[in-house]
């Protein structure tokens, strides 16, 4: 018998333009997985310290890819995925070199928590960016102009966001010395503003996506998503479905479209597809 499991991005996809998933999206996903059993989570750059907030209510029984899959979430951090600690030092030069200051993603095996290490001199983007995320159980923002010891050996993802032409640049070069996992992309609702993501090698949302539907025993994979960076679960999916506002880029390779992300897309989306499942039985 077939079994689909459902992925969504957060950010443009399953949250609406308040970057809350909707009650009424609320509602459905959870009578969906109550009454149809539907497999159903996200993978999403964010870490356990949002998402866990904004999927509050939401039933599902999977763990959550986070960080871009270089982590999972099930009551508590699982599945880390650390670079090598020399890579992590050189990516740091880049990024300097390049006039960026990225966040270090580390997890501290005594306090059992995601910790971020950042610069102390910050642009106005990296201190909203930690306003928002300060003050939560599952993450502590570490700032500090000196990189504390041990902080390279236990990072997980370098995110960076800062004016797109350096963040180009710092990619351009890291990728030529490093076999690293890493996207470099614009902001959808800033085009000046570029993003640096980069994991241990091997890491993408796609293997995260992988290694759970080989463990939930899927037979189909459907993913949402409006970014660049979701463009890599498509080499895992039998379908990939992007809602009518993701990039150009995303819409032009997109099995199929829906709905915008203000319109419960993701949900409706699913309601639909186990109806004409369901009716085809």
């Amino acid at each position: 018998m077939e079994k689909t499991l459902y992925v969504s991005d957060l950010d443009g996809t399953l949250l609406n333009r308040n970057s809350e998933v909707s009650e009424s999206s609320r509602m459905l996903l959870n009578r969906l997985i109550k009454e149809d059993g539907i497999l159903f989570t996200v993978a999403t750059a964010r870490t356990p310290a949002t998402v866990v907030r904004l999927l509050s209510g939401v039933e599902t029984i999977l763990p959550y890819i986070v960080m871009t899959g270089a982590a999972m979430w099930k009551d508590g951090l699982i599945n880390r995925r650390y670079m090598k600690p020399e890579r992590a030092e050189y990516l740091l030069d880049v990024c300097r070199r390049n006039g960026i200051s990225p966040f270090l993603y580390t997890y501290n095996d005594s306090d059992s928590i995601l910790e971020v290490w950042h610069a102390v001199a910050m642009n106005g983007y990296e201190r909203n960016f930690m306003r928002q995320r300060t003050g939560t159980p599952y993450k502590r923002f570490v700032i500090s102009d000196t990189l504390p010891a041990g902080v390279a050996d236990r990072t997980m993802l370098l995110f960076s966001a800062a004016p797109y032409r350096q963040v180009a640049a710092a990619y351009a070069e890291a990728q030529r010395r490093l076999p690293c996992s890493m996207t470099c992309y614009h902001d959808i609702f800033d085009p000046a503003t570029g993003f640096l993501e980069v994991m241990a090698e091997g890491v993408s949302k796609a293997a995260a996506v992988k290694r759970l539907a080989d463990d939930v025993g899927a037979t189909r994979v459907v993913v949402f998503g409006d970014s660049p960076n979701d463009l890599s679960m498509r080499s895992v999916a039998d379908l990939f479905v992007a809602p009518e506002n993701a990039s150009k880029e995303v819409l032009a390779v997109a099995d199929c479209i829906a709905d915008n992300n203000n319109n419960d897309c993701v949900a409706r989306w699913i309601e639909a597809d186990v109806a004409h499942r369901v009716g085809r039985q």
